[in-house]
């Protein structure tokens, strides 16, 4: 069996728009906050929105090693287990044009396939770490109309 490969297509920052600042803002800190306070809540939340990025890869020759929730960016001071890690994440075929499996569902059964999804306080210098090892990545680019459609980004709490 060859050997398990994840290969990053791509490092995309997400568009934020006003509606996605303010629907953050609203579920962060209240649709109630006003003045000062909603304008230094939104200067977080755009903080917080610009360093989220969308990570595309494809897998190649997956095995049972495999699990989205090992991608994640190592940050010091932080513990381990308090990592951003990847959420979000959808499954693409290989040419990264269509979904696989309903948003949020299993992965594919698949040897390969790819996969894109989100890192918070995304560090450009910083390796992903993957099922497979540490990758290097590319320069954060625009992300493509295609993965704004196949894989918007959902605001969180």
């Amino acid at each position: 069996m060859a050997k398990p490969t994840v290969d990053v297509l791509g490092v995309y920052s997400i568009p934020v728009t006003d509606d996605l600042l303010r629907e953050q803002t609203d579920i962060l800190h209240g649709a109630d906050l006003t003045g000062d306070a909603r304008e230094d809540a939104e200067e977080d939340v755009r903080e917080q929105l610009e360093s989220t990025v969308l990570i595309e890869v494809l897998v190649r020759n997956r095995d049972k090693r495999f699990d989205v929730g090992d991608f994640s960016q190592a940050q010091d001071g932080v513990p381990r287990d308090s990592w951003q890690v990847a959420w979000a994440e959808a499954y693409l075929s290989e040419d990264g044009n269509q979904l696989l499996v309903e948003r949020w569902g299993d992965a594919p059964k698949a040897d390969s396939f790819g996969v894109a999804f989100f890192i918070h306080y995304w560090n450009p210098a910083a390796p992903l770490l993957t099922s497979y090892g540490e990758v290097r990545c590319p320069t954060v680019n625009k992300m493509p109309e295609r993965l704004q459609k196949l894989v918007p980004y959902v605001p969180v709490d």
